[in-house]
């Protein structure tokens, strides 16, 4: 992971360890983004290809109760961890989705060609992932990974305070100020995940 201020982000160091996957499917068959169908739709007919691809691979549960029925642990760990995020959380407004290219024995039937959403997954260490899956050590050291990164970058905060804010640095092109807005806007992406006390 990536944490110079110079790369204008924060970033995962990414090493697809697909091979961490017990091949158990059930990812493949509960599947959930943060939007709706109908903001899916949306952002498809807008041209957003993510969303495209989204909606032409995969196919819309007609309810969470036929997806609790596929798949009934790794979704209600879902819905779980919806709630803790939004104890507000309108269940109702959750989308499932399922791969119709795994087959029985729980592989993927267009492999060589599957969407890079399923070539990226996992997506990060926030990722929602099945009881007992392979990848939760994985998670743990992706999460710490950006853990650390924040930590330095709220180190780097409290040492602009030292500084005026009028203080340009030449080694960034910006005053402190912008350079303090700069380092909180990469921060900011993360305070859902719980930034604030890390």
């Amino acid at each position: 992971m990536d944490i110079e201020i110079s790369n204008e982000s924060v970033s995962y160091s990414y090493d697809f360890p697909q091979h961490l996957c017990k091949m158990c499917g059930k990812c493949c068959r509960a599947i959930t983004t943060p939007y709706s169908y109908d903001e899916l739709l949306k952002f498809a007919n807008d041209g957003q290809e993510e969303a495209k691809v989204f909606i032409e691979v995969f196919k819309r549960y007609d309810s969470i109760e036929q997806a609790k029925k596929a798949v009934p642990e790794h979704v209600e760990n879902i819905i779980k961890q919806l709630k803790k995020n939004n104890p507000e959380l309108d269940e109702s407004t959750v989308t499932f989705f399922y791969c119709p290219y795994v087959t029985d024995d729980n592989k993927c039937s267009i492999h060589s060609t599957r969407p890079d959403c399923c070539r990226r997954a996992p997506r990060n260490g926030w990722s929602l992932f099945p009881p007992g899956c392979g990848y939760k050590g994985w998670q743990f050291q992706q999460r710490e990974k950006v853990k650390a990164s924040i930590r330095k970058l709220k180190e780097y905060l409290m040492d602009l305070e030292l500084l005026d804010d009028s203080t340009y640095i030449p080694t960034r092109k910006m005053t402190v100020a912008e350079l303090r807005e700069f380092v909180n806007d990469k921060i900011k992406p993360w305070k859902k995940y719980g930034a604030d006390y890390w």
